[in-house]
């Protein structure tokens, strides 16, 4: 269903002469598509392509802090990071995310620092794609050392 949002937005965007997001639209398509042709030539999966767009943000990301650092104009990445953001699954907040990780954590049998990977796994088996690694890691190991 995403890719299928993806191909209509792009195709739109290169009705309205949006070039910015349909040259970024048209390569997403293309890099998600080739997960799937090179596993077996089959259509990518939501998460796959989810995957995609957060790699996409990541390096916008960078290239964007490279501009500010050298004084360049970075408007064009900024409309991009906007862009690939709206496609992204809405994100827990940080509380919720706690909420989430202290629930899982009162069901364990002992609560130490090396059940961090059997939290973390329980957390993505259930809520793949919707909270930021990093964030979850800091939230759990604060729960687990309390």
């Amino acid at each position: 269903m995403l890719l299928e949002q993806l191909k209509k937005d792009s195709l739109n965007a290169r009705k309205e002469k949006n070039t910015i997001k349909s040259n970024l639209l048209t390569t997403l398509i293309s890099e998600a598509v080739m997960i799937g042709k090179n596993d077996g030539n089959r259509e990518p999966t939501e998460e796959e392509i989810t995957a995609v767009i957060k790699k996409f943000i990541k390096s916008n990301k960078e290239a964007t802090a490279a501009l500010q650092k050298s004084g360049r104009d970075d408007s064009k990445e900024i409309e991009e990071e906007k862009i690939l953001t709206s496609y992204l699954p809405k994100q827990l907040s940080e509380s919720e995310l706690e909420s989430i990780i202290q629930e899982i954590i009162s069901k364990l049998s002992e609560k130490s620092p090396k059940m961090m990977g059997q939290v973390m796994s329980e957390l993505k088996n259930n809520y793949a794609g919707l909270f930021d690694g990093q964030t979850a890691s800091q939230i759990v190991k604060k729960n687990l050392i309390e």
